[in-house]
């Protein structure tokens, strides 16, 4: 499977690429910069604006899936998740691309029935501390992806991200209950991930994920 990654200068990118690359796909990688670490030999690297279309757009190229792990910066003051959404979203229908994975958070979007009474007062605490727009723009990001109308897509929403060894014993499912002691490895993440691009299980759904 070719599979086109946004997103892959981060953690959980870095964690997806040796995860793809064990299990034998073939990567075509966005940086915004060029890449200060080495690449698997077989990736594609394209660098370019994710506020371009003809950049989204060679990332997609060829690929038979693709993912995204956007996120803002600490520091970051100017929302651009939601518009590189879109982009990536109407560079795949004129691919005609249909199998998408966008991972944003549990306390992001459409979540409340999830979420125990102190996950949802943490979440309401992020967005007051969180820059102007930061939040909405992640809100606005889901909304985007489910209404998208493309075939395949599937939003992922891990629990708290650590930097863990990865785990076989993580659940994955639409209704899982997400507490303050809920994680998940980067590493456990990213296998799942190239999981369920093999082996769909979730399409039109939004997930949850956490390591027992």
């Amino acid at each position: 499977m070719i599979i086109a990654v946004f997103g892959a200068s981060g953690r959980l990118g870095h964690q997806f690429i040796d995860a793809a690359t064990v299990a034998g796909h073939t990567l075509r990688l966005h940086y915004r910069a060029k890449p200060s670490a080495l690449v698997p030999e077989h990736s594609t690297v394209i660098v370019g604006s994710l506020a371009d279309p003809t950049a989204v757009r060679e990332v997609l190229r060829g690929a038979d899936a693709a993912v995204v792990f956007l996120g803002h910066k600490d520091d970051a003051r100017v929302p651009y998740i939601a518009a590189a959404t879109k982009l990536i979203v109407n560079a795949m229908k004129a691919l005609a691309m249909s199998r998408l994975l966008v991972v944003t958070g549990a306390t992001v979007g459409e979540s409340s029935g999830n979420l125990g009474l102190a996950m949802k007062i943490t979440g309401a605490f992020a967005r007051r501390s969180a820059h102007d727009g930061m939040m909405e723009d992640r809100d606005e990001q889901e909304r985007l992806v489910r209404n998208s109308r493309l075939d395949g897509w599937t939003v992922v929403k891990p629990s708290r991200l650590t930097e863990g060894p990865r785990s076989d014993a993580v659940r994955m499912a639409p209704t899982l209950p997400v507490g303050m002691g809920s994680k998940v490895s980067r590493a456990s993440l990213a296998k799942v991930l190239v999981q369920e691009l093999e082996a769909p299980q979730y399409i039109h759904q939004s997930v949850f994920v956490a390591e027992r």
